[in-house]
């Protein structure tokens, strides 16, 4: 596939139809184009907006779209069936376009199938796994049949009593010297595998974490991942000895074929234990090899991959709520108009702020995954950052998706009662996102390990008292911000950051000084604290990354002004809803904080107001990737409910069968 062959916007303003819409766009201050490239054009953007361009378009366009209901009219068994065969279209026009680079193929699988894909966790976790914890000869077997999909796997891990703790996990892998085998089993109901996408009716393989044991069940070596074949090639029936299937159903379809899996004595070959980092011979000796940290690396390149496509699900959200905003009218004024109520301030409220913080979280995303992929391309300087990119990650996750959560349902509130409906979009904008809260990891206990990060810092600059810390934590040696009554850009930041040390500061010395018993009493304790410490590190992380994307934008003249009034807004809203913090620390007081809240933040809404939906435009979504009635580009979302409400089959028959059964006297009493 060529790059960039057409890389243009995929709309115009004169496809605008609805006339509010169209004067929204026409009084914008900003060129929408040059705000779109700034933020997410070039290759290394892991949104590459000028690629993902040309694959939105080629996988809309495809005929298979037309086939189908919407996807809310569908029966479970139908939206399967469905989304199984999109996915195997998906595949062949992948092969048929030579789309080659892994990205780009992600890309065209999620956009193809509407964020359904029915091999997500095979693409975006297994392949990764194999490439990076298979051995080189187990490599060259299992790549070529995986990345054909003749081997479809599920990474299971989770299980019904175990999730994020890996090292409780109860599924066994028992040495065999006899048969030079594995022999696995889930032996108590709590090692049931339990919630691994694609597992119930769909893969054929699996990536079994599992509790090895050689060269006899005496000896544990802790634990391993397997490939574990559980459905018949040919067949697709479950293997002896495999008890599979599908869990009960959440948010109507929305996540991807949930499954259970439980195993009695099944074998697996020897060879079937990936063995880059640790190997089992025919004697059932345990070796380690390589170093076990990069482990860590397919939970963090998953991690960044379930914070995208949770982003994505963000920015969906605001551009619907805020385009709707734009063409919804409600209540008279003064002169008998009714009011746009993307004018009331009380919208604005909900609608800016989310904006801004939507915009902050974007910016330092691209940051970080631009930083993991820069440390992946050497192994010696990935393991002596993997700390601070570990932290870093389950502190994204958890801090962000909370709070993402928190905006998709006001997002859908600030639509109505219309925003309550599938066809607004926003219910699986929300729903997507609030799934990902608890995937890969729960926030908070995400969070933990961002605190954990933070205390060991704490202590090596206690010990040492160098300089030679991760780039994130470097402020923990600068001195306090010093209070001024105007505040300006970088202020924020030092702000952000003498609070965040300040914190830090005091939970150090407060576990320090701890009487009790153990440090693990001592860090539970102290738990609510401690999130709240990596909240705010996390914050001071994000306010930074927004901070650098501000000052690169002076170049790009119509954007520069719009990109600091987002900054200030997310700096004063996240600050007033952290004052407590500020206050007690005597970094501000209480009057100065009441201030910005109340004259400097309208101010900043009002400047804003002839840009929101330029800022919205940016994100740059086709309708049929946003799949929204609301948020349509065109505007004409009353259009697009009535035509979705009559698609719906339940409106096929003009009297019920039920109503028949009763006007006719026929209705059973049974």
């Amino acid at each position: 596939m060529s790059e960039y062959a057409d890389a243009k916007p995929h709309y115009q303003i004169n496809d605008t139809k609805n006339i509010h819409l169209l004067t929204e766009r026409q009084s914008a201050t900003i060129n929408v184009e040059e705000l779109t490239q700034f933020m997410f054009g070039g290759s290394n953007n892991p949104f590459d907006i000028n690629i993902r361009r040309q694959l939105i378009r080629l996988a809309s366009s495809h005929p298979i779209h037309q086939t189908h209901l919407p996807f809310e009219y569908l029966s479970a068994d139908e939206h399967y069936s469905l989304c199984i065969r999109k996915s195997f279209a998906a595949i062949d026009e992948v092969n048929r376009l030579n789309i080659t680079n892994p990205k780009h193929r992600a890309w065209f699988y999620d956009i193809f199938v509407s964020y359904y894909f029915s091999f997500y966790i095979h693409t975006s976790m297994c392949l990764y796994a194999i490439e990076n914890l298979a051995s080189e000869e187990q490599k060259q077997q299992l790549l070529p049949l995986a990345q054909s999909f003749q081997i479809i796997a599920s990474y299971a891990q989770t299980e019904l009593g175990h999730g994020t703790d890996i090292r409780r996990l109860e599924t066994e892998a028992v040495f065999d010297r006899k048969t030079d085998s594995f022999i696995l089993n889930t032996p108590t109901l709590t090692a049931t595998k339990f919630w691994p996408g694609s597992m119930g009716r769909t893969v054929n393989h699996v990536l079994l974490m599992a509790q090895l044991y050689t060269p006899d069940r005496e000896h544990s070596c802790g634990i391993q991942m397997f490939l574990v074949q559980i459905r018949d090639l040919k067949t697709h029936e479950p293997l002896p000895g495999v008890e599979v299937g599908e869990i009960s159903t959440r948010f109507a379809h929305i996540l991807g074929d949930n499954g259970y899996l439980r195993l009695t004595n099944v074998r697996i070959p020897r060879t079937h234990m990936f063995m880059k980092l640790a190997h089992v011979d025919s004697e059932g000796r345990f070796q380690r090899r390589g170093d076990a940290r990069l482990l860590y690396g397919t939970m963090v390149h998953e991690r960044l991959r379930l914070i995208n496509t949770s982003l994505i699900a963000l920015i969906q959200a605001m551009t619907i709520a805020v385009r709707y905003s734009a063409i919804r009218f409600q209540g008279l004024n003064p002169s008998g108009k009714e009011t746009r109520i993307l004018d009331y301030p009380l919208q604005q409220e909900k609608l800016i702020p989310s904006l801004s913080t939507t915009y902050a979280f974007l910016i330092a995303f691209i940051k970080l995954d631009q930083y993991f992929f820069q440390l992946k391309s050497n192994d010696d300087l990935y393991l002596q950052q993997l700390p601070e990119l570990h932290a870093l990650s389950c502190g994204f996750k958890g801090y962000t998706l909370t709070i993402s959560e928190r905006i998709a349902q006001i997002c859908r509130v600030a639509c109505g009662g219309h925003g309550f409906l599938v066809a607004s979009g926003l219910v699986t904008s929300r729903n997507g996102i609030d799934g990902g809260c608890s995937a890969e990891g729960d926030n908070v206990v995400l969070l933990q390990q961002t605190a954990r990060y933070l205390l060991k810092i704490m202590q090596h600059i206690e010990d040492n008292n160098d300089a030679n810390m991760h780039s994130s934590v470097t402020y923990l040696n600068l001195p306090l911000w010093s209070s001024t009554t105007n505040i300006k850009l970088d202020d924020y930041c030092r702000l952000f950051e003498s609070r965040s040390q300040l914190l830090i500061k005091d939970m150090y010395r407060k576990m320090l000084e701890s009487s009790l018993s153990s440090p693990y009493d001592t860090f539970i304790n102290n738990s609510i604290e401690l999130v709240h410490m990596a909240k705010a590190h996390m914050e001071t992380f994000i306010m930074r990354a927004f901070y650098e994307q501000v000052k690169k934008a002076p170049q790009y003249s119509s954007i520069a002004s719009v990109l600091e009034q987002l900054f200030y807004v997310y700096a004063i809203h996240t600050l007033r809803n952290e004052s407590t913090d500020f206050i007690r620390l005597r970094l501000l007081p209480a009057d100065q904080i009441y201030d910005l809240e109340t004259r400097i933040l309208p101010d900043l809404y009002a400047q804003l107001r002839p840009n929101l939906v330029t800022l919205v435009d940016a994100f740059d979504f086709h309708d049929f990737e946003l799949n929204s009635c609301l948020g349509r580009y065109d505007g004409q979302a009353y259009e697009a409910l009535m035509e979705r409400a009559r698609l719906n089959p339940s409106n096929r028959r003009k009297v019920p069968p039920i109503w028949v059964s009763i006007k006719q006297g026929t209705l059973s009493k049974i």
